[in-house]
């Protein structure tokens, strides 16, 4: 059973005490949504496209899921009651649980999507749903004993603004409670988009890594980036995790477009390359919701209807971001920060990260740029084609710019994204 940690730099994962870069699959609505025979196929894909973890929440999300499956709870009377529903789904999670563990996955377990929780905009969609204090901590506790042989990452919260007092004083309890029983257990948080953590809680004792979801509307390309600084600029370093960029084939913008694999190669490699270096969430839209062809989907005028699962399993992305997680561990990027000031003014949304004496420029577009770098420290530049998930040859020139040396790397021969990796001399500063 896999063991993830911190490393030495409080800023990347360990696996059983190697570094590694952990890649986690979303599939929220597992305990629901598929047959024996289609977890086991699902395992045996996502284990050879190079996934790690898998992203699961606990109990249904009942604003956003396809319909069917089982459901842990009934509402009796206008409360909830988490003993009403089938008696199968609790024995049937541990089960897949135990064999997903043993394909080499590490469960990532929302114990508290927001609708479970008083003061969130998912409480207002269903208030029935919402836990008092007395049920949360029962809830933890139960889930806790029950799944904690299985070595999770336990994420506090689902989905939530952490804007409002009240909510965010119940998932603090919920992550005091996971702290109380699982000791050694690596705890994380959810938020949505426009989520910015307190700095009491970010540097605080109620968890080890930073959850980030740049999310799939506005900003969707430019938010990994920028979330990423809001917590790389907290005083108690973290690794930094992406979970959910973009879903492939999500819809967005009401209608009138569909999240591609090109998407979300640029929403996954931006929030890499600026710092979301120890790890990254990648979703199927159909695979998340576990999608039946022909059933309805609550969500439908928000995302779009999912494709049946089956399908969206297919999705080219999914390779896309395995290959992703063979580069950053083969070129060791695990403790990348931005560096902005490396590159010059551009429009195409190039970003910039260096770790030590290794440099990564990740080129959403196929344009030359320049970089503040001295010609005579170049060691090695190499640059690697994202849509054809290969390496190519490099070129690049010396140049000088308001008389201070720099390169410029040339543009590629091929018309997709790239990453470029130049390894520096050891006394460059």
């Amino acid at each position: 059973m896999p063991t993830w940690s911190l490393a030495p730099s409080r800023r990347s994962l360990l696996r059983d005490g190697a570094p590694a870069f952990l890649l986690a699959d979303t599939t929220w609505a597992a305990f629901s949504g598929p047959t024996d025979e289609e977890w086991t196929d699902y395992l045996v894909r996502r284990r050879r496209q190079g996934f790690t973890g898998l992203l699961i929440s606990v109990l249904p999300i009942e604003h956003d899921r396809s319909e069917g499956g089982l459901s842990p709870y009934v509402v009796r009377d206008g409360r909830l009651d988490l003993d009403g529903g089938d008696a199968e789904y609790w024995p049937r999670a541990e089960r897949m649980l135990e064999e997903a563990v043993e394909h080499g996955f590490t469960p990532m377990l929302v114990l508290l999507w927001n609708n479970f929780v008083p003061a969130t905009w998912g409480a207002g969609l269903t208030p029935e749903l919402v836990l008092d204090e007395q049920q949360t901590l029962s809830h933890v506790r139960a889930t806790v004993e029950r799944f904690a042989r299985f070595d999770p990452i336990w994420i506090v919260s689902g989905d939530d603004d952490l804007d409002s007092e009240v909510a965010l004083a119940r998932y603090s309890l919920a992550a005091a409670e996971v702290r109380r029983l699982a000791r050694d257990a690596l705890v994380t948080w959810h938020s949505t988009p426009t989520a910015r953590m307190p700095e009491a809680i970010a540097d605080g004792e109620l968890l080890d890594l930073h959850g980030l979801q740049p999310g799939h509307n506005q900003d969707w390309d430019t938010l990994p980036r920028d979330l990423v600084r809001h917590y790389a600029a907290f005083s108690v370093p973290r690794p930094i995790v992406n979970l959910e960029p973009c879903y492939e084939g999500l819809g967005r913008f009401a209608g009138r477009a569909r999240h591609s694999r090109a998407d979300v190669r640029r929403a996954s490699w931006t929030g890499v390359v600026a710092g979301a270096a120890a790890g990254l969430g990648y979703g199927a839209h159909g695979v998340w919701s576990w999608h039946r062809r022909g059933t309805g989907f609550t969500a439908e005028n928000v995302h779009g209807m999912p494709f049946p699962f089956s399908v969206a399993m297919e999705f080219p992305g999914a390779d896309d971001v395995g290959f992703l997680r063979r580069v950053v561990e083969g070129e060791v990027l695990f403790d990348l920060d931005e560096a902005a000031d490396l590159l010059m003014a551009e429009p195409s949304g190039a970003v910039v990260g260096r770790t030590g004496d290794r440099v990564a420029v990740y080129a959403p577009e196929a344009f030359a740029l320049t970089l503040r770098l001295d010609p005579a420290d170049i060691v090695d530049v190499r640059v690697y084609d994202l849509d054809a998930r290969r390496i190519d040859a490099a070129q690049w020139s010396p140049v000088e710019h308001d008389g201070a040396p720099g390169i410029r790397l040339e543009q590629t021969e091929f018309a997709g994204d790239a990453l470029f990796v130049i390894d520096l001399g050891a006394e460059t500063p």
